[in-house]
């Protein structure tokens, strides 16, 4: 829409659209710039897919790192990333990325409530060239909910499928009490505490306010923007962008019935969280990965970017792949409806679980990544149909649970009649029932129980990469932690999907977050970050939080170009 001169309902000087880490991030670095902020979120809660992510950012070099001792640098970490990204390495991006990296992460919890903290977690290849064990990963410390007052209702939950007793949050850091919770006095009385805390919480809230991971991140947020005095408005979509000629004014959004028109004087910030849930976005942006499910949330459909392609902006075509990926399970329901399954944290690369394909082979290894898992499905042909399984024995299943179903479930049944799993007394009755070749999967087997005894595994490695060792591996099961064998006379098979995280393709942007038009010239006012860019990642997944680190510093670079431009 063209601009009409001194016709505005609302000014502000940052206008944002988008209430995840990457705007509310914007918001926060506008306030310490003394700017006035409005924060505009269509729904209406608070938090985007951030919200229900685990809340860790990569963000290498910090003060917190250094301190700790990490053995990393920025170069070393840029090292890592021209290893990582290969052809796809964006040197402009990659080092604004790690030269403001440490600034804004400093910055934002400075004289703030958000706290990440140093954690020993090793990036996802930290075996190759410029990978580290440890540095490069925060993680948001645990926040009471109970500061928010009533805002506490604003936050989008958690998946619900991930809270116990129907509201209250567990995250890794509690998740070994629950499951052992008489291995020790002290974690028995934690146990305790926390049901306790839960059981007066239900009281006034309608779910637990001792919150972690993602949803603290955004809780933290939350509570600083209040302080800070920023504006926010939910139930407030953006309906189009005021531009005249190519400098964006302002924006038409949809807030108390009413379309207004908000001047934004000194800049527009996208963050309204990528396409994950737009059909029409993911067959044009990403064709050669033909997929149809997300764990994203399902608001984000791309009007962002949409909005911003209407004033002239481009799409930054050069990534990997358009998704985040991850292997799903689908829960079929009675009505015809279908959920789409997180990946486990419990069961996820554990010893003692393969996948395969409609082979019956193994096709990566399974203690990797869930973006490597993903990546690897669509390598292996799922764009042409071909089908996934993890294939496990019961034992497994009652220890570690196996996608919906948690550990020590009393039975199976309903699972099994639901579709939702399938199991076998053989090798051969498994595979007749999943449709995967009998010969395939029996040898795979073998071969599998045979690497578990020696330790080794010549097909992928599996149990040699740091990440799989220190994250996923076990060390009961000897002689390597992430190989177990599979009892085959209890066999489960959970047949998975490539899923995304969210999108990273997106709108093309320079090093100051600035959109481009399609002669590469940045449209003055019209910045973006998180999902609504191309990731600095190129569609690749080096280590543990890198939506969210980038998401962080990209909103410090925008903000900063925003108050310090003429």
């Amino acid at each position: 829409m063209k601009s009409e001169q001194a016709n505005w309902d609302h000014e502000t000087d940052i206008l944002v659209f988008g209430s995840g880490v990457a705007g509310f991030s914007a918001g926060l670095y506008g306030r310490k710039e003394n700017l006035e902020v409005l924060i505009c979120e269509k729904m209406p809660v608070l938090g985007g897919t951030t919200a229900t992510s685990g809340g860790f950012a990569w963000v290498p070099g910090t003060a917190k790192a250094m301190a700790a001792g990490a053995d990393d640098s920025l170069e070393k970490a840029r090292i890592y990333l021209q290893h990582e990204l290969g052809d796809y390495y964006r040197a402009d991006l990659v080092d604004a990325f790690l030269s403001a990296g440490p600034q804004a992460m400093a910055t934002l919890e400075e004289d703030t409530e958000v706290i990440l903290d140093y954690v020993k977690w090793p990036d996802y290849h930290a075996d190759q060239v410029g990978g580290v064990l440890a540095g490069r990963t925060l993680e948001t410390r645990r926040f009471d909910g109970r500061k928010l007052g009533k805002d506490f209702e604003l936050l989008r939950p958690p998946i619900k499928r991930l809270m116990l007793l129907g509201g209250m949050s567990i995250d890794k850091r509690k998740v070994d009490d629950f499951l052992r919770p008489l291995n020790s006095f002290k974690g028995f009385s934690r146990v305790l505490s926390t049901i306790l805390r839960y059981a007066m919480d239900r009281l006034q809230y309608s779910r637990g306010t001792d919150i972690g991971a993602g949803n603290a991140l955004i809780a933290r947020l939350l509570y600083t923007l209040r302080q800070m005095r920023a504006d926010i408005w939910i139930n407030a979509p953006l309906v189009e962008i005021i531009s005249q000629g190519n400098e964006v004014q302002g924006a038409v959004v949809s807030h108390e019935g009413k379309l207004k028109r908000v001047r934004a004087r000194k800049g527009l910030v996208l963050a309204t969280g990528g396409f994950p849930h737009n059909a029409r976005m993911r067959e044009e942006l990403g064709p050669k990965h033909p997929h149809h499910h997300s764990v994203g949330w399902e608001a984000n459909v791309g009007e962002g970017i949409n909005a911003a392609r209407k004033v002239g902006a481009v799409i930054d075509k050069e990534v990997v792949g358009p998704g985040l990926w991850q292997p799903s399970s689908l829960l079929k329901r009675k009505d015809g409806t279908e959920e789409t399954i997180l990946y486990g944290y419990l069961d996820r690369g554990r010893p003692g679980v393969i996948a395969v394909d409609a082979s019956g082979r193994r096709f990566v290894n399974e203690s990797n990544s869930y973006h490597d898992i993903g990546e690897a499905m669509f390598r292996h042909g799922a764009a042409d149909g071909n089908r996934f399984y993890f294939i496990c024995n019961r034992k497994f299943v009652w220890r570690r649970g196996l996608g919906l179903i948690r550990p020590f479930a009393p039975s199976l049944t309903p699972h099994i009649s639901s579709g939702y799993i399938s199991v076998g007394d053989t090798v051969q009755e498994l595979a007749e029932k999943i449709g995967v070749d009998q010969a395939g999967l029996a040898e795979t087997v073998r071969l599998h129980n045979e690497y578990a005894r020696t330790g080794i595994d010549p097909d992928f490695k599996r149990g040699t990469n740091p990440f799989n060792t220190i994250l996923l591996g076990d060390p009961s099961f000897k002689p390597n932690p992430n190989l177990g064998t599979i009892d085959t006379s209890s066999l489960v098979a959970l047949r998975i999907y490539p899923s995304t995280l969210g999108t990273c393709i997106g709108l093309a942007t320079n090093s100051d977050a600035q959109v481009l038009n399609d002669s590469g010239t940045p449209i003055k006012g019209l910045y973006a970050c998180g999902q609504d860019v191309s990731s600095v990642m190129r569609g690749y997944y080096p280590g543990g939080g890198i939506n969210i680190g980038p998401a962080i510093v990209f909103a410090f670079i925008a903000v900063r170009h925003i108050a310090h431009s003429a």
